[in-house]
């Protein structure tokens, strides 16, 4: 009989604030990878001696500081020089940050708008725009600019410290609406060799965020048919490719049947709550896509240890340590959600609301 080999750990390298992107699925879904994956901060990566072999994942590149991202490059060097067979996905010193991959998508005909930096705005020709921050994961600092005037005067409003900020990036609009008049936003995630569509969402504005989209039966019944056939995958490989990321979710739209990317996350969050968080909504089915997935890109376990580091801490610590500050964000957001309940139940016994 033939030995079984079980698989390697997949270790996920992220900033420790933001280890709930992979954590929720790790400590509430009945997937099995609660052995198999292990969390490891960016913070914590001095602490680490010798770990064994396994999948490596470098994340929240856009989010790293130069000196940071070097760190990050020069471990992803010294593991590939320990074992040529460990596989590696996203080369810190190769995945471009937001505005690098925007404008390596316009040069490449992907994309059909451009970006900007803020010193460059006088070369700009096509309007509207918009002003966003590079790095960040916020909504964009202005509406929809019309002209340079009007770029002109909300820079001018903005605070010294925001419009001198490097960070700050232009945008040119490159949406439009489905012919039903509404806006649509797919994304999609890559792992290893895999594209899987996360959701589809639609809204009247131009852009789109969870809490403003439209959720009604028929908006369900589509994005459940966009996950099932997964219909821009080709389109969606090339650009990958283009942008040198093996993991990441790909946020865009379509104009004319063209995929025009917005941005591709590193560091997405593939389950934000935990099973029976939203009565009737049930997100086991992206779990189980993520889980299985993940698991196309676990490799058996070698015996050779790799050397990460002079420290003592086990990698079984420090993602131990990450899924408990994981645990604490939701029990934070539960209460906070009870007493927030709590008010609402009050305020209408009171006749207040």
């Amino acid at each position: 009989m033939a030995k079984t080999i079980s698989p390697g750990p997949v270790y996920y390298l992220c900033r420790r604030q933001h280890a709930y992107t992979i954590g929720v699925l790790l400590g509430y879904y009945d997937n099995g990878l609660g052995d198999l994956v292990r969390i490891i901060p960016y913070e914590r990566l001095g602490d680490l001696g010798v770990i064994a072999p396994g999948t490596f994942i470098f994340t929240d590149l856009d989010r790293l500081a130069p000196a940071e991202l070097q760190t990050a490059a020069a471990l992803h060097k010294t593991i590939a020089s320990q074992d040529a067979n460990v596989l590696l996905l996203n080369d810190p010193a190769s995945v471009p940050r937001r505005f690098d991959l925007l404008r390596r998508l316009k040069a490449a005909g992907c994309n059909d708008f451009d970006v900007h930096r803020l010193g460059d705005r006088q070369a700009i020709r096509r309007f509207p725009v918009f002003v966003r921050w590079e790095s960040r994961h916020d909504p964009p600092l202005t509406g929809l600019l019309d002209n340079a005037d009007a770029l002109e005067r909300a820079i001018a409003g903005m605070p010294k410290r925001v419009r001198t900020d490097p960070d700050l990036m232009i945008v040119e609009y490159g949406t439009a609406p489905s012919p039903d008049g509404r806006f649509r936003k797919y994304s999609a995630f890559k792992v290893g060799r895999v594209i899987y569509p996360q959701h589809c969402f639609s809204s009247h504005g131009w852009y789109i965020k969870f809490s403003e989209a439209i959720l009604g039966d028929a908006e369900r019944a589509e994005n459940r048919a966009y996950v099932e056939e997964n219909p821009h995958a080709v389109q969606l490989q090339r650009i990958f490719e283009l942008a040198d990321i093996d993991y990441g979710r790909i946020d865009y739209g379509l104009v004319d049947g063209r995929v025009q990317t917005f941005e591709i996350n590193t560091n997405p969050t593939v389950m934000s709550r935990p099973p029976g968080w939203d009565g009737g909504v049930d997100y086991s089915r992206y779990a189980e896509l993520h889980a299985d997935a993940l698991r196309t890109i676990m490799r058996p376990a070698s015996s050779q240890p790799l050397r990460l580091g002079s420290g003592t801490m086990s990698a079984d610590a420090i993602h131990a340590e990450a899924m408990r500050g994981v645990r604490q964000r939701i029990d934070r957001f539960s209460r906070s959600r009870r007493l927030r309940s709590l008010r609402q139940r009050l305020a209408r016994a009171l006749g207040l609301g």
